[in-house]
């Protein structure tokens, strides 16, 4: 578990450098590293983005429902908009709940009339602009 709290910490972290922290030699943690990827622990090694520095600057939580045969359809197409950071079907009023950056409230607005509702099957569309982040790179270890 050391080893998956350093590299969510920084992916980049050489196998030298977590061998010292976890007190394991270099080949150990590479041979666990390689391990935990096959078994599909390690999912992916990824950075994690500054949305404002590369001109995302609104955060925002969408709630989309969906005629109940066309939620798998609608979060697929959903995925495939590079806004959109991540999609998950939830119960409740709202099945689908979508996290996301846009530039600009009218980039929001465009964004939900001319794409997310010309998707087959969704019935509504609401949003919640982010404010404040206090964490978004949790790890359940």
């Amino acid at each position: 578990m050391d080893i998956l709290r350093l590299l969510a910490n920084d992916c980049r972290i050489s196998y030298a450098e977590i061998a010292r922290e976890v007190h394991l030699s270099r080949m150990a943690v590479r041979e666990r590293v390689m391990k935990m990827t096959e078994e599909g622990i390690i999912e992916k090694f990824t950075v994690q983005v500054n949305s404002p520095k590369v001109g995302l600057n609104t955060a925002v939580f969408l709630q989309i429902s969906a005629a109940p045969s066309e939620i798998d359809f609608v979060a697929n197409e959903l995925c495939k908009h590079p806004q959109i950071e991540s999609v998950y079907t939830t119960t409740g009023k709202n099945e689908l709940h979508v996290h996301g950056y846009v530039k600009d409230f009218q980039e929001l607005n465009n964004f939900i009339f001319e794409e997310i509702y010309k998707i087959k099957g969704v019935t509504e569309v609401n949003f919640n602009l982010i404010t404040k982040k206090y964490k978004s790179n949790g790890i359940f270890i």
